[in-house]
């Protein structure tokens, strides 16, 4: 495995990302960043009961450009692989923001799937109590992709894994 990361830590791609691509890389992995979790921090907001005047079938519309923000941190987030693939591999924090973007994505889809594709009759202006754990839920996940993924960019952990 450790020959592997290195040849993709060591690749000409790697090298070219992070020498010439870097700054591009970070900012469309923030802005990817910023439609996902915005986008869907209001439809689980909504959901938690703020701005109730919003039907939530309206929200669905975000649920465009919330993927196109994850498909943009999907790439850029593998570009950032290749640059430090070797560090991120063994690293814990990068296993837990894996693990809770996995689950955030399920209950975006599953948010989108029960709750805003709901009719537009008043009694579905009001979310049940499951749906309301499942906004609160995704929340959780998505702060947790956050704040595994700064700690991860800022943390070293020396020589990892057989050279």
């Amino acid at each position: 495995m450790d020959y592997l990361l290195q040849s993709i830590q060591g690749s000409a791609f790697s090298h070219w990302a992070q020498s010439s691509l870097y700054p591009i890389v970070v900012t469309l992995h923030a802005i990817g960043l910023a439609m996902l979790v915005g986008l869907l921090t209001v439809i689980d907001l909504r959901v938690l009961g703020f701005a109730r005047q919003l039907p939530l079938p309206a929200l669905r519309q975000f649920m465009n450009g919330a993927w196109i923000g994850f498909w943009i941190n999907a790439a850029s987030g593998a570009v950032l692989f290749s640059i430090d693939a070797k560090k991120d591999f063994y690293s814990g924090l990068f296993r837990v923001k894996l693990t809770v973007i996995a689950a955030g994505v399920i209950l975006a889809k599953v948010i989108d799937s029960n709750v805003l594709s709901v009719s537009d009759a008043p009694a579905a202006i009001e979310p049940t109590a499951r749906a309301k754990l499942l906004a609160l839920a995704s929340l959780l996940c998505w702060t947790g992709a956050i704040v595994s993924g700064r700690l991860l960019a800022y943390s070293t952990f020396g020589d990892v894994g057989a050279e």
